[in-house]
């Protein structure tokens, strides 16, 4: 043995020396502090066969299976690299190309283990290898123990067989899984590779298993620049919380990426070949404001030529019946910043003051999640908080309208613009119902910046200070928020700012 490579919940990995043909191999232990009963040894071993009847270029092949000294292991050979999550830390997110060149291998890869019986069920980062000599992506450590005793996401010894962080929610409750299991895990990877980080996150494993069988998938982080839409509708409906909802097989996943990356690389002039649902369902009005008068008929341009029948008219002397108006979602976004909307394998993003529309199936019922990309300060930190909200019908018939907007006070948003007119840079706090939020941001003078969207409670104000200790309070914002984009406009000016407090000075008694 030369050393331990890691430790997880059931078994431990070790670079050994083969001295018989002079390499380097890596083996995988059962623990052997854990009551293994004898079933769950044999399981052990036969689970490992069934990999070792992998050949793939994307996997790592198992030399061989063995049981000594009371120890159950199998031997790889030992590959020189590092792990996506290693990459990830040191990198950052990936522009899509990239992220896309790690995640297509991967998919192959799972492709051919699920064509052998395989379900890896713990794809994540830490189980992605790049080799050091190639760069080659490669799966590791295959979900051994999913035959082990108990329920399907528990060993006998009651560890959870995957990780919170990619986990699905069917894994998360010990539902059976099956190929779809490892599609929501490469869409939470494709996610963290596209953003920087996970899609759910939380201060232990039950919060964070909580969110992924209870919350939408965060649409507003995969917004940002240079994430195409269509990668961002693949990510969504990799993650749906149902496995019918899914892609149901990695080969259907790959196959939308690759037709995604057709459609980015189109001649200009023609059609890109763009995921089905994405290039057929959105139509993005245009994204300038407009006034009210006028943007009924600038915005709605599809309404003129739908082929939509208002009445009965006469044709070639008899009476056509009105036709069945087309279902679609028509959503315009009133918020100041850009609003990210998915619905079940869509995902576009709608400017403020633009809207959109999406065809939907006449008769079903609707589910659509949105939230709104959060404005940033100069370093890049996310500014206020999650402004977020769901669309849900049970059966859309016709066109179904929806604004989004600051909503009722007390109720809704309100969203603070400084405008910085003071002389000097100026850091700012926004308070709410008694709890103070720091932007950690500076604005500059002569500069306006956006603090974000904060609920419309009581007691709301903006705190405000230079670098000498000067301060301001602005408050009542709630009552002077506009009603529909939620805007509190603010100047600031050096009259609005006191002096820091003098420390008094102590008498001396003689």
């Amino acid at each position: 043995m030369v050393r331990l490579i890691g430790r997880g919940g059931f078994a431990e990995v070790y670079e050994v020396t083969d001295a018989d043909l002079q390499r380097r191999l890596a083996v995988k232990v059962l623990r052997s502090d854990l009551p293994w009963g004898p079933a769950t040894l044999s399981r052990f071993k036969q689970e490992a066969r069934a990999i070792a009847r992998l050949n793939h270029p994307n996997t790592v092949p198992i030399h061989f299976v063995g049981e000594g000294e009371g120890l159950v292991y199998y031997a790889m050979p030992y590959l020189e690299g590092r792990t996506l999550a290693d990459m990830l830390r040191t990198d950052g997110p990936l522009p899509p190309e990239r992220a896309l060149g790690v995640v297509e291998p991967i998919l192959e890869a799972l492709q051919h283990a699920h064509d052998h019986g395989l379900v890896h069920r713990d794809v994540k980062p830490d189980n992605i290898l790049l080799e050091a000599r190639t760069a080659r992506p490669m799966l590791v450590d295959f979900g051994i123990v999913k035959y082990l005793d108990g329920p399907a996401h528990l060993t006998d010894s009651g560890f959870i067989v995957g990780t919170p962080l990619y986990m699905s929610p069917e894994q998360a409750l010990g539902s059976r899984v099956d190929a779809r299991t490892d599609v929501y895990g490469v869409g939470a990877v494709l996610f963290q590779l596209l953003t920087g980080a996970p899609p759910f996150e939380g201060n232990n494993s039950q919060e964070i298993v909580g969110r992924h069988l209870q919350e939408p998938v965060p649409v507003a982080s995969l917004a940002r620049d240079g994430i195409p839409p269509w990668l961002a509708a693949i990510v969504v409906r990799c993650m749906a919380k149902h496995p019918d909802d899914r892609y149901p097989t990695a080969r259907a996943v790959l196959e939308a990426l690759r037709d995604g990356r057709a459609g980015m690389a189109a001649p200009p002039g023609t059609t890109p070949t763009t995921p089905a649902s994405y290039a057929r369902r959105i139509e993005e009005a245009p994204t300038e404001r407009l006034p009210a008068a006028r943007r009924s008929r600038r915005l709605w341009p599809w309404a003129a030529a739908s082929g939509v029948v208002v009445g009965a008219v006469l044709a070639g002397g008899g009476l056509v019946r009105p036709a069945t108006p087309a279902a679609a979602l028509v959503v315009e976004n009133r918020l100041t910043e850009r609003v990210a909307l998915t619905l079940e394998d869509t995902a576009l993003t709608i400017a403020p003051g633009a809207s959109a529309r999406i065809a939907l199936p006449h008769g079903r019922p609707l589910e659509a999640h949105w939230a709104m990309v959060q404005p940033t300060s100069h370093e890049g930190r996310p500014l206020g908080g999650p402004v977020e909200g769901a669309i849900l019908e049970d059966r859309v018939e016709g066109e179904l309208r929806r604004t989004l907007d600051a909503g009722l006070p007390g109720e809704g948003w309100l969203a603070p613009v400084v405008t910085n007119v003071a002389g000097r840079p100026l850091s700012a706090r926004v308070v709410v119902d008694g709890d103070t939020m720091d932007c950690r941001c500076e604005i500059p003078p002569d500069e306006t910046m956006h603090l974000g969207y904060y609920r419309a409670a009581g007691g709301s104000a903006v705190l405000l200070a230079d670098a000498a200790g000067w301060t301001g309070r602005l408050g009542a914002l709630e009552a002077a928020r506009d009603s529909v984009t939620g805007v509190v406009p603010l100047q600031v000016d050096s009259t609005m700012l006191r002096p820091p407090a003098r420390p008094r000075r102590s008498r001396s008694t003689r």
